[in-house]
């Protein structure tokens, strides 16, 4: 009947109004909710099928509430670093468990008040728990689950993803990679005057570390050498040329105590040994040593036992010597002889400790050809009559008797040993050319150590102010080959001696190039990792003394050594401080020590519908059937909106809106009623009729 359909149309409006008002609450009652969206009531008919054209059955209304999810709320800024809101499309995954296992849903959020709780974990005020994906050092993402080598960044799962816990984050310290200095070296310095520059770098255990770079001037013009020594605590010290030949290696023994009776060390295949008497092991080199010396008196008496054994070290090569800054240290450099290993295990005091702060073997390697200041041809046999040998323009014939010079033509006898023969060729070459001061060491014949029995068989040259040529003509007999038994020179084809210095300078007083780029450092003695260019170890120091050409480095100008700049990365030991997000979600902890480390990248969830989502109490969404799956994407990228750091999404409701909705709803509901009261009475009209 009519007038009962129009009280069933009424109470449908009651109740829709109603449905109306208490999303119209919601809203209000959240207007500070953070990440909050509006719901939305929208009506809809509900129709009776008419059966007939002259008479209507009446139907009602049905409120169709709809949360407004994909609506962007307002920014507001934030003094808490971990707050964070998404700035476009997405949502942030949340979790209930800190710790999520199988049973735990993951859902989805835009109310990002994070704060930190008592066991570091990032949760929301609503108790949910920031998911991310753990990333190394190098900001790469990786899965959470160690078992598990690539990342699915698409795969909701505690395999990939883990609770952001800032607990975890830790100390960190960072080694040295990069030291660049500035210096103007003194343009009228003369041949052999050094200048110092003390520099602090770090291992990677964030220990500091201080080594000097020590600046020599050559005998070139505008050229200096740049020598840096071992740090206290390490081993060895090696500069490179940036395309990793080495320009100069330097080992050292640093004696922390007196060496007991019977210690040893090995030294290019010989073993010295400390002893007060004669009584030492068979085939071992003794060190001559009584009860009252002191270290440095032991130290000075092994470089002589050395140098007086070992004809690859004297005193004109400095392959070993005592560290002019601490006479009980020994420096040990390769002048371009053969590579030198070094163990100094056997060295130990009387109490059995170390006696040395080197312990491990190690290997001074051998420098590259173009920054030796020596040339050293080795003899394995004697020239044959009429062979040639042209040095620096001279020619000298070998013949079996007389030295007789005839014009630009030298003749060397050829003696009854290599050792004759090599020092008639001395004598000459020091008579002939002027360039080779008799008596000095440009010049010199020595003997080659790895040869047995050998008695000065290698013809050493000096690398002189400007180069020169050495060829052995086409013919010779029996080429000589460099001490470490390589193959360098060729019949007929001329060998240049010459050295390129670490820094070179124009005539402007700009650097023109750059011989060392690199340093390698190696056995720090408090177990940090060596710095080389092992893949498992420390990267090294790249030197940065300026670019060539300008000059915002090193110079030469006429003025004193004046240090200008000297700047290093790498830092100690620091906790951590705080954490900084970019748009991209990449979470860097910050330690007081300046440095920074990432250790999550924030992904954002987006959905094909999400006004299809579920909503939940805590202000979060569950996926349905209807919004699709969540496809996970790094943030500010596609879709997917960005991360803003220290910021908030406000909620969406507009409290004007909502009161003025308040307003008609309150007048419909009103309505409502009214069709109700109306069809009462009239329903009471009709009942009276029958009285």
């Amino acid at each position: 009947m009519t007038l009962f359909g129009s009280l069933s149309s009424g109470v449908s409006g009651l109740t829709a109004q109603s449905s109306a008002m208490g999303a119209i609450s919601d809203n209000i009652t959240n207007v500070s909710t953070i990440g909050y969206k509006n719901t939305v009531v929208n009506f809809q008919t509900l129709v009776t099928k008419q059966t007939s054209t002259t008479f209507y059955s009446a139907g009602g209304v049905q409120s169709k509430p709809r949360t407004d999810t994909g609506v962007q709320g307002l920014l507001q800024s934030s003094t808490s670093q971990t707050d964070v809101a998404i700035s476009g499309q997405g949502y942030f995954v949340v979790n209930e468990a800190n710790v999520p296992t199988l049973n735990n849903q993951f859902l989805y959020s835009r109310a990002g008040s994070f704060f930190q709780d008592n066991e570091g974990f990032l949760r929301n005020t609503s108790g949910f728990y920031l998911q991310a994906w753990p990333v190394t050092s190098l900001g790469e993402v990786t899965p959470n689950n160690d078992e598990l080598s690539i990342p699915n960044q698409n795969v909701i799962s505690t395999d990939y993803l883990a609770t952001v816990n800032l607990n975890r984050v830790g100390g960190t310290a960072a080694a040295t990679t990069k030291m660049s200095i500035g210096a103007n070296l003194p343009a009228n310095d003369t041949q052999g005057e050094t200048h110092k520059t003390d520099v602090q770098f770090f291992d990677t255990l964030g220990t500091a570390n201080t080594m000097s770079v020590i600046y020599t001037k050559t005998n070139r013009d505008n050229q200096w050498d740049a020598t840096i020594r071992p740090a206290l605590g390490t081993a060895l010290a090696t500069t490179e040329d940036s395309s990793g030949s080495t320009y100069k290696s330097i080992g050292t023994l640093q004696f922390t105590g007196k060496p007991a009776e019977g210690a040893a060390v090995s030294i290019e295949g010989v073993t010295y040994e400390f002893s007060t008497d004669s009584t030492i092991s068979s085939g071992n080199t003794r060190v001559t040593m009584t009860t009252e010396t002191t270290v440095a008196q032991d130290v000075a008496a092994l470089i002589a036992q050395v140098i007086n054994k070992d004809s690859d070290f004297d005193t004109t090569n400095n392959r070993i010597v005592a560290d002019p800054g601490d006479t009980t240290a020994v420096l040990i450099e390769d002048d371009g002889t053969r590579q030198i290993i070094v163990d100094p295990s056997g060295l130990i005091t009387s109490s059995g400790t170390p006696a040395t702060r080197q312990v491990s073997t190690f290997t001074v390697r051998q420098t590259a050809s173009a920054y030796r200041d020596y040339a050293q041809f080795t003899f394995s046999g004697q020239p044959a009559a009429a062979d040639e040998l042209i040095i620096n323009g001279n020619t000298y014939i070998f013949q079996a008797t007389g030295s007789v010079t005839a014009g630009s033509t030298t003749t060397i006898t050829i003696g009854t040993t290599i050792a004759d023969t090599l020092a008639s060729l001395e004598t000459a070459i020091e008579t002939r050319d002027a360039e080779f001061a008799a008596g000095a060491t440009t010049v010199h014949v020595r003997t080659d150590n790895s040869v047995t029995g050998a008695a000065n068989n290698t013809l050493v040259l000096e690398a002189l102010s400007s180069a020169y040529t050495v060829t052995f003509e086409s013919g010779f007999t029996n080429i000589p080959k460099e001490p470490d038994g390589t193959a360098s020179y060729t019949a007929g084809t001329a060998f240049t001696v010459d050295k390129s210095n670490a820094i070179i300078f124009n005539s402007d007083g700009i650097p023109s190039a750059f011989n060392i780029a690199e340093l390698d450092i190696a056995q720090f003695k408090n177990g940090s990792h060596d710095m080389d260019d092992d893949a498992s170890h420390s990267p090294q120091i790249t030197l940065d003394f300026g670019t060539v050409d300008e000059a915002n480095g090193m110079t030469q100008f006429g003025a004193s050594f004046t240090p200008v700049f000297i700047t290093t990365d790498g830092s100690q030991f620091g906790t951590f401080a705080g954490v900084t997000i970019n748009a991209k979600g990449l979470v860097t902890a910050l330690f007081d020590n300046g440095e920074t480390r990432p250790v999550y990248k924030i992904p954002v969830a987006t959905f094909v519908n999400v006004n299809a989502l579920d909503n939940r109490s805590g202000n979060v969404w569950s996926a349905t059937q209807a919004s699709g799956d969540a496809t996970m994407r790094e943030a500010d990228n596609g879709p997917a909106g960005q991360v803003i750091q220290a910021s908030l999404e406000q909620s969406t409701v507009d409290i004007g809106e909502e009161f003025t909705k308040m307003i008609i709803v309150q007048r419909a509901f009103s309505a409502s009623a009214k069709i109700i009261s109306t069809a009462d009475e009239m329903l009471e009209e009709l009942l009276r009729t029958k009285r």
